[in-house]
């Protein structure tokens, strides 16, 4: 019996395994933060990085990271989270929805940490050989605990330059709100590249 197990094992390992390969994108960016009613007040740096990959049936798996460094204080903060998505090309654009959960470090006076969840849409155009725009970007980010007054979401528009088929530099500008209040102008450089 135990040698019967072992051989039906070692028959699945022999048998050949669908693959759904895909590609990977690594990518980082820093966003200024500017006060919603004076774009010349700085209140914010943030950097990122993050990590994607899109298997060829297009589901996505991805993680990101971001640093949130406060102007004029010590205070900063940290989100770290995964996701899952779907892509969908439908000719003339492109339409990724994402779905994730993480968890928000706060380093302050009274620092604590708690966890959320997001949701994403974004509808990609290209627009000439080296361009895509990303016409309508959307998130809605929000603590398990609405106490934690994480109500957060985040409407942005953007650019990407394809400098080669793998590598990109893009520009977005956007606009976030914190319970409803907005919170920040972004314009956010960043980089791609996929393999």
């Amino acid at each position: 019996m135990r040698a019967g197990t072992l051989a039906a094992f070692c028959l699945l390992l022999c048998i050949p395994q669908p693959v759904l390969a895909g590609s990977t994108t690594l990518s980082g960016n820093v966003t200024t933060e500017r006060a919603p009613d004076d774009f010349s007040n700085t209140t914010g740096t943030d950097w990122g990085l993050g990590v994607a990959h899109t298997f060829d049936n297009h589901f996505i798996i991805a993680a990101n990271g971001k640093y949130y460094d406060t102007a004029r204080t010590t205070d900063y903060k940290v989100n770290i989270d995964t996701s899952i998505g779907y892509t969908h090309d439908f000719g003339a654009f492109t339409l990724t929805g994402m779905a994730g959960i993480g968890q928000h470090f706060i380093e302050s006076d009274d620092p604590t940490s708690f966890p959320y969840y997001f949701f994403s849409i974004a509808a990609d155009i290209p627009i000439a050989k080296h361009f895509t725009w990303t016409a309508l970007k959307l998130r809605y980010r929000n603590a398990f605990d609405t106490s934690n007054d994480y109500n957060t979401p985040e409407i942005a528009t953007g650019i990407s330059y394809w400098a080669t088929e793998q590598t990109a530099v893009t520009l977005f500008i956007e606009r976030d709100w914190t319970d409803g209040e907005p919170a920040y102008d972004g314009i956010e450089l960043g980089f791609k590249h996929r393999f």
